[in-house]
């Protein structure tokens, strides 16, 4: 089978101006993973515009990839169905379900990707997907079971929405196979020697404890420090030997990391260093140089957490908080430990949802208000941590474990091929299948792709009529239209409907034939209705051709 064809948009890797967030290190990584393990003779690709697959091109040259490039824009009226799945690094499927519809439903299956579903963006556009011609072999892929529930439940309201204001019999919706994010471990393994010259070059002897966390520093994106501190201070006493917390990271915002600087002041027993994550030497090697993994990570943002996969992928054990996606990744007792986590009970946000809804709390406000209702246990995560850090032996025995895990689990050797499997699984959904929502006759697949001419026919006083007879005006020369053309903005916009010659073409038809008829001029002149009718009319307002008035509108 062809392996499905990559959506690419630049936004979605990592490069040179772009901030580094999760998403496109997730982006870069699943691309190497793609181009290592889909196989294929060629890279298949779908882009919003000729530009990105410019920007693909490009990219895949300066990684080495040997294989040709064989992009569709979907700016355009290319043919991406061939394909047979596209896969795409967002929930939605941007414009392909609209135009699937002109090229074929059953022809190709669309697959999305969750990383985040707490942004009004991303609820707003699964929301939408129920009413775009979305199909039952279509899927959304979900990086943990929590990440599902969130999707599912989403689509469960927006369905009962839609039964009760419309009776709807059915409502289609893509399914939701669940499918980890991967990293190639390979990345991640520890190197010779780094384990001592990174602690040496900090000053942090071998013998002392080095607790690791790694992101970007935001309290309510990422993790709120406050419940690890306070774990770390309330064992630190009680550990034969000194005790020092790494956090790895970088703050957008010059408050956010003053406020982990301040919570570090709450263990004044731990020392405590600000690692700068986005140095190359601090993302390769600070895994090797630590003793244990956690990150305090209580946020709805999270929905999935690709570090403590790259902790483990380092062979370091990791403590995680029992939240979402972490559960699906930790092996609780054998590669780490996991902490109780608790949230307010349903009912209790009811008003949270109308502030988030209405616009009165912003995005960062609404992460704030729900991760002040979610507990990650003190005395559970220091009892974790207590256990990992008096026990070099249970360290060594659950790094291992990780190690192995992540090889065998949530490398792209291994999570590739169950996107291959689904991309089979959903080409048999459409072997033999009927659409939902077949194409209405003589309509657009979507209300946003109508004929301008037929939605604003109310504008103008009449349409143009094939019966109008032509008649030369006093504008007709070259130098006048390549003028008029360019004071209408065609040049500047670059969006011209037929060259000069042929509007001297026509010019020079109705000069031998006054009187011609619109459809009689484009008969003789082969073109098609769209074409010769702008060309009427373009040459109409510069004066350069001339019709009988129409009969003005009456009023209604």
């Amino acid at each position: 089978m062809t392996p499905p064809a990559l959506f690419f948009h630049p936004d979605q890797v990592e490069g040179a101006g772009r901030d580094l967030v999760g998403r496109r290190s997730a982006g870069s990584s699943f691309l190497r993973g793609w181009l290592a393990h889909a196989g294929g003779e060629e890279v298949r690709a779908v882009t919003d515009t000729p530009a990105h697959a410019k920007a693909l091109s490009d990219l895949l040259r300066e990684m080495g990839e040997p294989r040709p490039l064989r992009a569709t824009a979907l700016a355009g009226s290319g043919d991406f169905t061939d394909a047979g799945a596209v896969i795409f690094p967002t929930p939605g499927y941007q414009t392909a379900a609209w135009r699937r519809q002109r090229l074929g439903p059953e022809r190709c299956s669309l697959v999305g990707l969750t990383h985040t579903v707490s942004t009004r963006r991303i609820v707003e556009g699964l929301l939408h997907l129920a009413v775009e011609p979305v199909e039952d072999w279509d899927a959304i892929v979900c990086t943990s079971r929590a990440v599902r529930s969130v999707v599912a439940r989403l689509f469960e309201a927006q369905a009962d929405y839609l039964r009760a204001r419309f009776r709807a019999r059915r409502v289609p919706q893509p399914r939701l196979p669940v499918i980890p994010l991967g990293i190639n471990a390979a990345d991640f393994a520890p190197r010779p020697g780094a384990r001592a010259s990174f602690r040496q070059t900090r000053g942090v002897p071998e013998g002392d404890l080095v607790v690791l966390t790694m992101g970007r520093l935001s309290v309510v994106e990422k993790a709120n420090p406050l419940p690890l501190v306070l774990a770390l201070e309330a064992l630190a006493r009680d550990l034969p030997k000194p005790l020092h917390l790494w956090m790895a990271g970088w703050a957008s915002r010059p408050e956010e990391e003053a406020l982990h600087r301040d919570a570090a002041r709450l263990c004044p027993s731990v020392a405590v260093t600000i690692l700068d994550g986005r140095a190359a030497d601090v993302r390769r090697d600070a895994w090797a140089a630590a003793d244990v993994f956690t990150l305090p990570s209580d946020s709805i943002q999270e929905t999935f957490g690709l570090v403590p996969v790259e902790a483990m992928a380092a062979g370091l054990p990791v403590v995680m908080p029992d939240w979402d996606g972490f559960r699906d990744t930790v092996v609780h007792g054998e590669t780490g430990l996991l902490v109780p986590t608790r949230m307010a009970p349903p009912g209790l946000g009811a008003a949270l949802g109308r502030r988030f809804a209405e616009g009165t709390d912003g995005y960062l406000q609404h992460l704030a208000l729900v991760q002040a209702h979610v507990q990650l246990d003190v005395p559970a995560y220091a009892q974790a941590l207590r256990a990992l850090l008096l026990d070099p032996a249970l360290r060594a025995r659950m790094g291992a474990a990780g190690r192995a895990h992540v090889a065998r689990s949530l490398d792209w050797r291994a999570v590739v091929p169950r996107y291959l499997a689904l991309a089979e699984e959903l080409a048999e959904a459409r072997r033999g299948a009927e659409a939902t929502t077949p194409l209405l006759p003589g309509r657009a697949p979507s209300a946003l792709e109508s004929d301008p001419f037929d939605l604003y026919a109310a504008y103008p006083s009449a349409p143009l009529s094939g019966a109008a007879p032509l008649a030369l005006g006093p504008r007709a020369d070259a130098a006048f239209l390549r003028r008029a053309d360019r004071l209408s903005g065609r040049e500047l916009y670059g969006r011209r409907l037929l060259a000069l010659d042929g509007a001297e073409a026509l010019l020079d038809l109705v000069r031998a034939a006054p009187g011609l008829t619109v459809a009689e001029a484009a008969s003789r002149l082969g073109l098609d209705g769209p074409t010769v009718a702008g060309l009427v009319l373009a040459l109409a307002k510069a004066d350069a051709l001339r019709l009988p008035p129409p009969p003005l509108r009456p009023p209604s």
